[in-house]
């Protein structure tokens, strides 16, 4: 849906070869490159999380088991 903010990654970039000194127009492309990656993220842990690997598995029952004082 927000793929198209993508373009702004590399803009972000060649904002910071050809105007090094426009911090505020930088830090503006670069807020709006990170919007769809943030998202893919979330994706991703989403889509991983049902699966864990048994060693992670069984190291959150290991430690979601062990008494606490």
């Amino acid at each position: 849906m927000l793929n198209w903010l993508l373009l702004f990654v590399p803009v972000t970039i060649a904002l910071e070869f050809l105007m090094p000194a426009s911090h505020t127009i930088i830090f503006i492309a670069s807020c709006l490159a990170i919007v769809p990656l943030a998202g893919w993220l979330g994706h991703a842990t989403e889509e991983s999380a049902p699966h864990p690997a048994e060693g992670i598995g069984g190291l959150l029952t290991a430690t979601s088991a062990t008494p606490r004082s």
